[in-house]
């Protein structure tokens, strides 16, 4: 393994206290906490042994040392990171005296609870902090000042998986009603129709042209993947979906060698421009290309798509197999000691078919769960209706190798409500975006990388039917599924020109509170996916029939 002598040198790097990792920054304990989680991932792939104890040798030096090298800043924020690895090696073997340093570690954490309980943030971060007057502060002592860790978009993120984390680790009771509050609220008061949360760096309203960190989207689906794993509600998994098949691919580039620090719900031109409504971002923060803004997001990407495989199958006690996120997949696993393996054959998000074939099965009676995401309501077995329980098919009985159980899930177009009333497309798990014509422009080259701006060659202004109806196209799926080009399905509806709406500062104007007035003749627009699209509006004003 190429990377191996990477994790060598780092499990070698153990000084006799505990610590670890490079000398530069041997005090800072958050990029330790990253550090672990890669361990995690590395004794998934090998399985070696050094992990766990050098794990806990870490855990045990964080709780001697943190009375005097208090946590502050990012340790201090994003602490549930850290007690996610606690989680695992709790699970994985180790004593339980990691218990107690757990206890100590979470007491010094800001607490993510009590945010989720009772949101102290529901307007933009600039109602609460005057960034201008902040900028001379030390940034260790910001936190004494204004609320700068408790607003910061990639804490929040970070922070969804602390009642997950509290419940699994100490069995308190309160963990998916907080989490399930702190979400609806967040999405209430800062949310976009993709699933992000607004946070131009910090959080920012549910306004469609500010915008949303690329490293919130990969740490909000981790959160929920941790999540998921403690409470099993398909809410969190519907979620996860919707940030994995919509904000993910639409803020990163088909071939993967661009992406934006910040994506906008309606985003109608990516520019370099000193105008943007960000908090604090700067003015190239919505280009595609390879560090824009800042290179937390370049380190950060990556772990999207392939932490999503871990969410995608679990078990559940002895007996059960559970089909949770939804992806074409196969899986192995010991069921009442016995192999049983599933292959799931579907080219979902883009169709509603699912079959599970079955390539291996216990002699005796198990069970196979199969999630019904909430967009559906008509799920067929089989050719037969339905009806899931708490959200789930659930299939216990003996097994045959070779047998092909099918599930379709019937996706109609719908519509969803959003900022100023507007209007959101939607599909099955899929947001649709207006498709606009891309101009892509070179802006500069960064270590051998073009970065982009890209601006619109088609109009972008309209509003929609607001009872629409919409013709569905669907084509053959490629090897690169989020792809303009090559969208796998197209939507086609009534739309009007709404010519007073025009562009300001590189944005769409603000936009215009539903019903509006459109005199104009009524045209047929193009909607995509909206992964498939990097210039979009995907909430839209509507005119009445």
């Amino acid at each position: 393994i190429l990377c191996k002598r990477f994790f060598d040198w780092s499990l070698e790097s153990q000084q006799k206290d505990g610590n670890f990792g490079p000398e530069a920054t041997k005090i800072d304990y958050w990029s330790r906490y990253i550090m672990l989680k890669v361990l995690i991932q590395w004794y998934e792939i090998t399985a070696d042994e050094r992990v766990l104890p050098f794990m806990v040798k870490y855990f045990r030096y964080v709780v001697k040392t943190i009375d005097k090298n208090i946590l502050t800043g990012w340790s201090k924020a994003r602490v549930p990171d850290l007690l996610y690895s606690i989680k695992w090696a709790l699970e994985h073997g180790a004593d339980d005296v990691i218990l107690q340093y757990a206890k100590k570690i979470d007491t010094l954490s800001y607490d993510w609870v009590d945010f989720l309980s009772d949101l102290p943030f529901n307007r933009p971060t600039e109602i609460y902090i005057n960034w201008k007057k902040m900028l001379n502060l030390n940034c260790d002592k910001i936190d004494e000042y204004v609320p700068f860790h408790a607003t910061h978009i990639v804490n929040v993120a970070m922070g969804l998986k602390h009642p997950a984390m509290r419940e699994a680790i100490f069995g308190t009771n309160l963990g998916f009603e907080v989490l399930d509050n702190g979400l609806r609220s967040l999405k209430k008061f800062h949310g976009v129709v993709s699933g992000c949360i607004n946070g131009d760096e910090h959080l920012a309203g549910a306004d469609p042209n500010r915008g949303s960190e690329l490293c919130f989207v990969v740490e909000a689906m981790f959160s929920m993947m941790a999540s998921i794993e403690v409470f099993g509600d398909i809410s969190l998994a519907d979620y996860l979906e919707r940030l994995a098949y919509n904000a993910l691919p639409a803020t990163i580039t088909e071939d993967f060698m661009g992406h934006q620090y910040l994506q906008q719900a309606n985003q109608v031109m990516c520019t370099y421009d000193e105008k943007r409504p960000w908090f604090n971002n700067g003015p190239d923060s919505n280009l595609f290309g390879l560090e824009p803004n800042f290179g937390c997001c370049t380190a950060n990407m990556h772990q999207g798509w392939p932490k999503l495989l871990n969410a995608l199958w679990f078990t559940e006690g002895a007996d059960t197999l559970v089909s949770v996120i939804l992806a074409p997949s196969s899986v192995s696993v010991s069921l009442t000691g016995e192999k049983f393996n599933v292959q799931l054959e579907t080219e979902y998000p883009f169709r509603e078919t699912l079959r599970y074939h079955i390539r291996k099965a216990p002699k005796n009676e198990v069970a196979l769960k199969i999630r019904i995401p909430s967009w559906c309501s008509k799920p067929r077995l089989n050719g037969e209706d339905v009806i899931p329980q708490n959200g789930f098919i659930n299939i216990r009985r003996i097994f045959d190798a070779g047998e092909t159980i099918e599930v379709k899930l019937p996706m109609e177009v719908r519509t969803s409500r959003w900022f100023n009333n507007s209007i959101a497309v939607e599909r099955g798990p899929l947001v649709f975006g207006l498709s606009i014509k891309e101009d892509w422009r070179p802006y500069r080259q960064v270590a051998g990388i073009t970065d982009y701006e890209v601006l619109p060659k088609s109009p972008w202004n309209y509003a929609i039917e607001e009872h629409l109806s919409a013709k569905i196209v669907e084509q053959p799926i490629t090897k690169v599924p989020f792809a303009k080009n090559n969208a796998p399905v197209k939507l086609y509806t009534k739309a009007k020109k709404l010519e007073t709406w025009e562009i300001k500062d590189g944005n769409a104007q603000t936009l215009p509170q539903s019903p509006v007035c459109c005199d104009t003749v009524e045209e047929t627009i193009e909607l995509l996916p909206m992964g498939c699209t990097k210039l979009r509006i995907s909430e839209f004003p509507y005119y009445k029939d």
